[in-house]
C-alpha cells in the first residue's frame, strides 16, 4: 500500500504543476521597485475574504440556513544576489460556518498555518545546494462532530501546536525547467509536536503516550511545479515525501492549488491537501482504526487584494 501510494503520488505530481512562492519579512526600509531597477529583496502579499450566506423562509424545497466565512493571507519575499537565493512563503487561513438558525453554533471549516523557508547556493544554473525548513499547524481547536444539531456531540482532535509539524533538510536542488524544482535531501528531520495533554496522553499523531514530541530522521524528496493552464488560470502543486531511516514508512504531504482570476479583485480558488502518515491512527468511516489517507478540499470565491512590485535595496 505504501509503495503503491508513493508511486502514484510521484507519477501524478510529476505531470501536474507547482506553486513556488517565496517569502520572508524584513525590517529594512521598503521602496517601490522602478522598472529596470535591480533589487535584492522582492515581496508580495495578498489578502482574501470569502463569504457566503443562505437564508430560507417558508421554503417548500427544504434546506437549512447557512453562513460561512474564510479569511486568507499569503505573503512572499525573496532575496537574490549573485549565487545566493533565499525564498520564503507564508500561508494563513481561517474559516467558520453555521448551519441552521441563529441559535446554531459556528464551527471551524478551514484552519491553516504554513511557513516555508529555503536557502540555496548556485553550483550551476540548474543545480543548487539547498537547505529547507517548514512549519505546519493550525490556529484553533478542531473537533469531530457526530451530530449536526447537538453542540456537545463532538470529540476534540486538534488544537494550536497539536499537531504541528516541523521539517528540515539539507541536499541538492535540481531545476530541470523554469517552473520546476526538485529537491533531494539525504539528511532530513521531521518533528511532530502534540502540545495538548489529553491528545498527548492518548498517543495522538504518532507520539508516545504522555509525550509531546516525536523525532524522526531520514531522507526527503520535494517536487514543486507551476503552470499557467489558460489565461488567468494557474495550477500549482507541492509534493513532499519523507522516509524514516529505521523503516520504509513514507510520509506524504501533497498540496494542490488552482487559481482563477476573474478580474483585479475577484478570484476563485480550489485547494486540496493530502496527508498520509503511517504513525497516525485514524477512526475510519467504517469504524476501524489505523493509518489512512487524510484529504481536504476547499472551493472559494471571493475578494482578493494583492500588493507586489516592492523591493528593498
Amino acid at each position: 500500500m505504501k509503495k503503491y501510494l508513493l508511486g502514484v503520488c510521484i507519477l501524478i505530481a510529476s505531470h501536474q504543476a507547482f506553486a513556488q512562492v517565496d517569502s520572508i519579512a524584513s525590517a529594512a526600509q521598503m521602496v517601490k521597485t522602478k522598472k529596470g531597477t535591480d533589487t535584492l529583496w522582492r515581496n508580495t502579499i495578498a489578502f482574501g475574504i470569502n463569504f457566503s450566506n443562505v437564508g430560507l423562509n417558508n421554503w417548500a424545497g427544504g434546506g437549512q440556513n447557512a453562513m460561512s466565512f474564510v479569511g486568507v493571507v499569503v505573503g512572499t519575499v525573496a532575496y537574490h544576489k549573485d549565487r545566493v537565493h533565499w525564498n520564503n512563503f507564508l500561508d494563513l487561513a481561517y474559516g467558520f460556518q453555521r448551519l441552521g438558525n441563529k441559535s446554531a453554533p459556528f464551527r471551524k471549516s478551514d484552519d491553516r498555518i504554513y511557513f516555508q523557508t529555503k536557502f540555496a547556493y548556485e553550483q550551476t544554473k540548474k543545480l543548487r545546494y539547498a537547505a529547507l525548513a517548514d512549519f505546519r499547524s493550525q490556529f484553533a481547536q478542531g473537533f469531530n462532530y457526530y451530530d449536526n444539531v447537538k453542540k456537545d456531540s463532538s470529540v476534540k482532535i486538534s488544537d494550536f501546536l497539536a499537531p504541528a509539524y516541523i521539517k528540515a533538510s539539507i541536499g541538492l536542488e535540481y531545476l530541470p525547467f523554469k517552473s520546476t524544482s526538485i529537491i533531494f535531501s539525504p539528511v532530513a528531520a521531521k518533528y511532530t509536536i502534540v502540545n495538548d495533554q489529553a491528545l498527548s496522553d492518548s498517543g495522538a499523531y504518532g507520539v508516545k503516550r504522555g509525550q509531546t514530541l516525536r523525532k524522526e530522521y531520514g531522507v526527503s524528496f520535494m517536487l514543486k511545479y507551476k503552470a499557467d493552464i489558460f489565461k488567468n488560470v494557474t495550477f500549482a502543486t507541492q509534493l513532499y515525501l519523507f522516509d524514516n531511516y529505521n523503516n520504509f514508512n513514507v510520509d506524504v504531504f501533497w498540496d494542490c492549488f488552482l487559481y482563477l482570476k476573474v478580474n483585479k479583485f475577484l478570484t476563485t480558488t480550489f485547494t486540496t491537501s493530502l496527508i498520509y502518515d503511517d504513525d497516525i491512527n485514524i477512526t475510519r468511516d467504517n469504524g476501524s482504526v489505523g493509518p489512512a489517507v487524510q484529504f481536504k478540499n476547499v472551493l472559494a470565491v471571493g475578494l482578493v487584494y494583492k500588493l507586489n512590485g516592492y523591493g528593498i535595496k
